[in-house]
């Protein structure tokens, strides 16, 4: 009996992977041996693609579900699709088209412009798009207001250099022309610092102004943790596109999804590690040991302000997605919102 060379037999089961994997990405039904052998050209006997089917469910790349003939991809299966991908597809023209017309006109305050790009990679990939601010300590200060808007009530006002605004209202009672004042001197000593570096500093300078402020010293170095304290955001858009896919009809799948879009904190702990990763990562069902993620895939990548990293974004979806596809639509998009973020679109 003739030995078939190793390195042979991997292409074929290769091949064979990547043959259920299209197709059942297309249909979201199992796919039977017949049908590999009746459409696609493999020069394989329908016996021997039965074996090598069966070899890929022996080996965790396919399983079959219930009692079905046919098999599906298990999420190793996606990820020896995912990782023989030896680069990304460019977009076809149109669609790189799409991304800019989508961006043109549009506000360019932070928050607008990420809301956009979130609905952006919605559209296109016709998933859920997602957008991630990073922790908002890594931004720079660039202005800081200070302003009384009702008895004992201050309201804070932050803008970064990335033009994200924050804001919040802390209890503090002091007169309006000395919030006004220090405004002022915080602004001179501080805009230009990171986040982190500024709350680091904040309370030294409070101390340093004590001598020409003593009066109100106190209710400002009682304010100073707060000021500076500001959570990240998550825009999420199209959750509605993958409840309508088949695999989402059942109730534990869909509780699962809405989850996700209800708490955005699932997402904000899977991504914000990934702030100083360069390239696409894909991260696939129960690799992301989060058990509203079992059924989906995670397509990511960092946007960042000239070398600077500033937030993740990407695309959730269905494990059957075309990968390829999603990860040059994350790619796309996080280029085009580069050269926005820099101004040099």
């Amino acid at each position: 009996m003739r030995q078939i060379d190793p390195k042979i037999l991997e292409e074929r089961k290769n091949k064979i992977l990547q043959a259920v994997i299209h197709h059942y990405i297309k249909t979201a039904k199992p796919v039977a041996s017949n049908i590999l052998s009746e459409g696609h050209d493999f020069d394989l006997s329908p016996a021997t693609i039965r074996n090598l089917m069966s070899e890929l469910e022996d080996e965790g790349y396919l399983t079959h579900p219930h009692t079905s003939a046919g098999r599906i991809p298990t999420d190793k299966g996606y990820r020896q699709y995912v990782d023989s991908l030896m680069e990304l597809q460019r977009l076809a023209i149109d669609e790189e088209e799409k991304v800019r017309k989508e961006y043109d006109g549009r506000l360019r305050e932070l928050e607008d412009l990420l809301t956009q790009t979130s609905h952006v990679l919605s559209a296109l990939s016709n998933y859920s798009g997602f957008v991630l601010t990073p922790k908002v300590e890594r931004n720079k200060l660039q202005y800081l207001e200070l302003m009384s808007i009702a008895d004992a009530k201050v309201l804070i006002v932050m803008v970064t250099e990335t033009g994200m605004v924050r804001h919040k209202i802390i209890d503090a009672e002091i007169p309006r022309e000395k919030l006004a004042e220090m405004s002022r001197l915080l602004n001179q000593r501080l805009r230009g610092l990171s986040l982190m570096d500024a709350k680091q500093r904040i309370v030294h300078e409070i101390e340093d102004i004590e001598r020409q402020e003593k009066d109100v010293f106190l209710q400002f170095k009682k304010m100073s943790r707060e000021m500076l304290s500001f959570d990240e955001e998550v825009y999420l858009d199209g959750t509605t596109n993958v409840l309508t896919l088949p695999e989402f009809q059942d109730y534990e799948p869909m509780r699962n999804i809405l989850r996700l879009s209800e708490d955005k904190g699932i997402l904000m702990n899977l991504l914000e590690k990934d702030i100083n990763r360069d390239g696409i990562r894909v991260v696939i069902g129960s690799e992301s040991s989060c058990e509203e993620l079992k059924n989906l895939s995670v397509v990511s990548t960092v946007y960042k302000n000239g070398t600077s990293p500033v937030g993740v974004l990407g695309i959730v979806g269905p494990k059957r997605m075309e990968y390829p596809k999603m990860m040059a639509i994350v790619n796309a998009v996080s280029n085009m919102l580069n050269k926005i973020l820099t101004g040099n679109k």
